[in-house]
């Protein structure tokens, strides 16, 4: 059946980025009047999709931090949405026929299991704070809830709505709306709702998209990494924590007497600077206890991380995105899902729409940036040694929001700029992330970053193959 406008809607979990009478209080400590009543005059208003028609609010622009976006990208992983480059339209012998978005959740609270708590814990236990910039532990309760979207990811999700729209808004129609799924944490949930939110917004309300699919993460599913055999970069993070952390240790221990702090506490501390930060939207005091080298040393950690756990430095990381890569190669040539890992053929996934946004989690977009072969050079990530010339950069690849955009393009000769518009025309495919064009030379792509379409499937041969046999031994 052919989508329309008015195709049924899956409750939105958290939406928050709409300031309704539910929600009014929740944004209002940290907002005020005026900045609400220039929102409404400038007609920034938005209305929530058709299964909620009585949630009117007024749109908000995620506010910035009070911190340099040069130190907000020491935060790793746990940094807020920006563009990692200039976005760069395809040449003018070229048209974007398809675009398909896989994109990470907007910011959250922490994890359950992520012990900030117990790490503040530890730091409380001191007898007498000696250094001013830990007197503010004096009257400290640790308020961060869990898990969920925070407002300030809500609207850095509405935003990325919103752009889309506006750059590819003439790919849809009220027949052929944008194709929507989410990996089922409530906050990849909440993330979806909020894009297709902005995206509705940014065009007046004449297209209405919502969350077809909602994906189970209980089970093996190509938005959400799964490899029970796999390492997860514990191993390498500690050793890199290793080097870093005991020096700040003895400081702090020095500076709160009596305190019980350890090596892996120091993480948690360095990571509530960016939680409370973006969570309280105002610098957090926990910012004032580091040096700039030391939140370096704390952005290297989720470097190692990363490329350890679903990267190209565990065996069993880039299987983990095959599925999602097999389904991406449906979608660009029109031809049924050819995979034996992930993709769930029981679930929605038509062929033939021209926008396709799908959210999920960073290690499973790591995943698929290594199955694919993005971000490979030539060096590994040394855990005992930072590389400060590195381009494996969690902040660059997957801060929060972060986005990957494949667009097929149809271009008239060989797609450069300098061509003029005759011959046969031919199917392209360029890949941006966070904006950033990136060069796939593996599929022959030259400094305009197009790969021929048939050039980029034969170059995902590790994906065609479905992984080779890597996805058995996650489970065998």
């Amino acid at each position: 059946m052919s989508p329309t406008a008015k195709e049924p809607c899956l409750p939105l979990v958290n939406t928050v980025v709409l300031l309704g009478p539910d929600h009014a209080q929740q944004r209002a400590s940290g907002l005020k009047a005026a900045k609400i009543a220039a929102a409404a005059a400038l007609g920034l208003f938005a209305l929530s999709q058709s299964c909620a028609p009585d949630f009117i609010g007024t749109r908000l622009f995620a506010p910035p931090l009070g911190f340099p976006e040069k130190i907000q990208r020491q935060w790793g992983q746990y940094s807020p949405y920006f563009p990692a480059g200039k976005y760069i339209p395809p040449p003018s012998s070229c048209s974007i026929t398809q675009v398909n978005i896989l994109q990470r959740h907007g910011a959250r609270y922490p994890n359950g299991d992520d012990d900030y708590d117990v790490a503040v814990k530890h730091l409380l236990a001191a007898d007498e704070f000696r250094d001013s910039n830990l007197y503010f532990l004096r009257d400290y309760e640790y308020q961060l809830k869990q898990d969920v979207l925070i407002p300030f990811g809500a609207e850095q999700s509405f935003e990325a709505g919103e752009i889309a729209y506006r750059r590819y808004g003439h790919l849809v129609s009220e027949h052929n709306l944008p194709f929507i799924r989410a990996a089922s944490k409530p906050r990849v949930v909440s993330t979806a709702g909020n894009w297709t939110v902005g995206f509705a917004a940014a065009s007046t309300h004449h297209y209405n998209p919502s969350v077809n699919v909602i994906i189970s993460e209980e089970k093996n599913n190509t938005l959400n990494n799964d490899c029970p055999n796999a390492d997860d970069g514990t191993k390498e993070k500690n050793q890199w924590l290793d080097v870093f952390a005991p020096s700040i240790v003895k400081r702090l221990k020095h500076a709160a007497k009596g305190a019980k702090i350890k090596t892996e506490d120091i993480h948690r501390l360095l990571a509530l600077c960016p939680f409370e930060t973006i969570a309280f939207e105002q610098p957090s005091p926990f910012c004032g206890l580091f040096t700039d080298e030391e939140f370096n040393a704390m952005e290297y950690y989720g470097d190692v991380e990363k490329y350890y756990k679903t990267g190209y430095g565990n065996s069993l990381g880039p299987v983990q995105g095959v599925g999602y890569v097999n389904e991406l190669i449906s979608r660009l040539t029109g031809r049924p899902v050819q995979d034996s890992t992930q993709h769930d053929p029981s679930l929605s996934f038509p062929l033939g729409r021209t926008l396709y946004a799908d959210f999920t989690h960073e290690n499973l977009m790591v995943a698929v940036f290594s199955a694919m072969g993005l971000f490979n050079f030539s060096e590994g990530l040394n855990p005992k040694k930072m590389d400060e010339n590195r381009g494996w950069v969690a902040s660059r690849m997957v801060p929060f929001s972060a986005r990957m955009v494949v667009e097929r393009l149809a271009c008239y000769g060989s797609g450069t700029e300098d061509e003029d518009e005759e011959g046969e025309e031919e199917e392209y495919v360029r890949v941006l992330v966070n904006d950033e064009l990136q060069p796939m030379e593996f599929c022959g792509a030259g400094k305009d970053g197009l790969c021929t379409l048939d050039g980029f499937v034969q170059s995902q041969e590790y994906a065609r193959r479905s992984g080779n046999g890597d996805f058995e031994k996650c489970y065998n």
